[in-house]
């Protein structure tokens, strides 16, 4: 029996100074596949440790950013993923879940690190960018489910700094 294995993302955000555009952050990586493939920062989560510490642990590892600069706004979802052998044995076994995260720091901060999977390589992309590039159905329906949730968020709190 494969073990399940508890995974987080995170679509980490930040809002581009000059344009006021949403840009989200894209990671190069090597997939198990062996081809190479843009996607949303993740990592396994670790016995003892929830998906926040995970994250605020992990994105400062991984990518460099420091976590007084990252807010976690919002779980955005939770999928599961079985992947099964051309014999039809189960290979992985993962829950998925989902974060959207705020950066309000400086995006030439990132300093994505250079390891087996990873590549080294990083990219602020307008979601029309991340449509395009990130190749998983799923995934750039996360994308798309965080750009809606950014805009209402926004607007719930413009609402309340009007009456505050």
């Amino acid at each position: 029996m494969v073990p399940k294995v508890q995974s987080a993302w995170w679509v980490i955000y930040h809002v581009d100074p000059k344009t006021g555009e949403y840009r989200y952050l894209l990671v190069k990586r090597f997939a198990l596949s062996k081809k190479i493939e843009w996607i949303a920062p993740k990592w396994k989560i670790q016995p003892g440790e929830t998906p926040e510490q995970t994250a605020l642990r992990e994105i400062y590892e991984e990518v460099g950013l420091t976590k007084q600069h990252l807010q976690i706004k919002q779980l955005l979802d939770t999928i599961s993923l079985q992947l099964y052998t051309d014999a039809g044995e189960l290979w992985v076994d993962k829950d998925i879940t989902y974060y959207l995260v705020k950066y309000d720091g400086d995006p030439d901060a990132v300093k994505v690190a250079d390891t087996e999977w990873f590549l080294g390589m990083h990219k602020w992309a307008t979601i029309q960018e991340v449509l395009w590039l990130v190749i998983y159905k799923d995934l750039r329906e996360v994308f798309r489910k965080a750009h809606q949730s950014i805009w209402s968020l926004n607007a719930r709190d413009s609402l309340i700094s009007k009456f505050f």
